[in-house]
């Protein structure tokens, strides 16, 4: 088996992975996507499978030649970029690195078949949902929408061995409950039942990797944040639920937060090694009789996702009504607003919560122990749903 040092890896990430034709921006359109995809044309095989209700074409790009076929997409929800730049990021290092012992054993074990943007039409105007409000990721079993028919028959019709859904996650999530510490990776490996501890073949297998990539990302972590885990709960309806009842080990790989990347390119640089991890991992199961299964339960000692997490919170805030005095805390989300016309994002900030937040931790924090609260108009006390633009004086 073919040594991985994921350390070597992540330290020369900017060298070997960085593609300077990536912008910062979360923005990915489909015309980048389309000028993009041109590099690796020398590498890969672009092939046309199907358009989306705009029209737009929706690609497939297949990479290596094993036996092995892992099937991987991204953009589901259009306004969710890192996994397909991390992807190509990926393909940068496969182009730069192409004579390196690493490249070769991945593309002599295996065959990637990587769907960039299954919701160009959302991609284009940064939205979840693709252009008649239907979110992909929930149309699994009616298969309404034309792009998730597309990755339907793409499954049925390559009948890969392993499947990886990317998306990107809110910065609500922190890695368990003593301390601040967001989820820079979180995972999982979908239920297949209402049913506790029911596990497929295919679930176990899923599981097998993903605690493999948990252990490799564990050694090149930063001082603060870690990987989480996503709740057993099942949803029927979703894509990942679905395909692992059917009985394709699915992956589920979500981008997270860090403090102060808001654009997300420290996080890309864990996605990218996370998938790399992952791949290598199946890689060196053909043909040696390692089970992907086999370390399985291990899975369930990642950490599980806590919603606990909000972008600010002012504490012990003094508030006023009717000459009555309140001392309470205030928490604070950002909420992204894509201008059409503009092509860029602005971001703005409301009150999510108001009262007892001491189990709740922020990307920033402001203790003004009883400073008092001055709303826009003079209101002495907040509002839930306001936007972010009081004053604490």
């Amino acid at each position: 088996m073919l040594f991985f040092d994921i350390l070597s890896l992540s330290q020369s990430y900017e060298s070997f992975f960085k593609d300077n034709r990536i912008g910062d921006s979360k923005i990915f359109k489909y015309s980048d996507l389309l000028q993009l995809m041109n590099k690796y044309k020398d590498i890969c095989s672009i092939i046309p499978i199907g358009l989306s209700i705009e029209k737009r074409t929706i690609f497939k790009i297949k990479w290596g030649i094993g036996k092995m076929k892992i099937l991987i997409w991204s953009q589901m929800h259009g306004n969710e970029t890192t996994g397909t730049k991390s992807m190509f990021e990926l393909f940068h290092f496969f182009l730069m690195k192409k004579n390196c012992d690493l490249v070769q054993f991945l593309k002599k074990n295996l065959t990637l078949l990587f769907i960039p943007m299954l919701n160009p039409d959302g991609a284009e105007i940064f939205q979840r949902r693709n252009a008649i409000n239907i979110d992909l990721n929930r149309d699994a079993i009616r298969l309404q929408s034309p792009e998730m028919q597309i990755l339907f028959q793409e499954i049925e019709k390559n009948n890969p061995n392993i499947l990886f859904n990317l998306h990107d996650q809110r910065s609500i999530y922190n890695v368990g409950h003593k301390s601040f510490n967001p989820a820079i990776l979180s995972f999982l490996s979908p239920s297949i039942s209402m049913e506790k501890n029911i596990y497929s073949i295919s679930r176990k297998k899923s599981m097998g990797i993903i605690n493999f990539i948990a252990n490799e990302i564990y050694k090149i972590l930063p001082d603060i944040g870690s990987i989480g885990r996503f709740s057993d709960e099942l949803y029927p309806t979703a894509t990942g639920d679905w395909l692992q009842k059917l009985g394709y080990p699915c992956i589920l790989i979500e981008s997270g937060n860090y403090p102060k990347d808001f654009q997300k390119k420290i996080i890309r640089k864990y996605s990218v090694l996370s998938i790399l991890s992952g791949i290598y991992f199946i890689s060196s199961s053909t043909g040696t009789g390692v089970d992907l299964e086999k370390n399985y339960k291990s899975y369930f000692k990642i950490p599980e996702n806590k919603n606990i997490l909000l972008d600010k919170i002012y504490r012990k805030v003094q508030i006023q009504k009717n000459q009555n005095k309140f001392f309470v805390d205030i928490g604070l989300m950002n909420f992204e607003k894509f201008d059409f016309m503009k092509k860029n994002i602005s971001i703005f900030t409301k009150i999510v919560d108001i009262g007892d937040l001491s189990y709740f931790f922020a990307y920033e924090e402001s203790i003004v122990k009883g400073k008092k609260f001055y709303g826009k108009k003079g209101e002495s006390y907040p509002k839930i749903g306001d936007i972010g633009n009081f004053k604490i004086l």
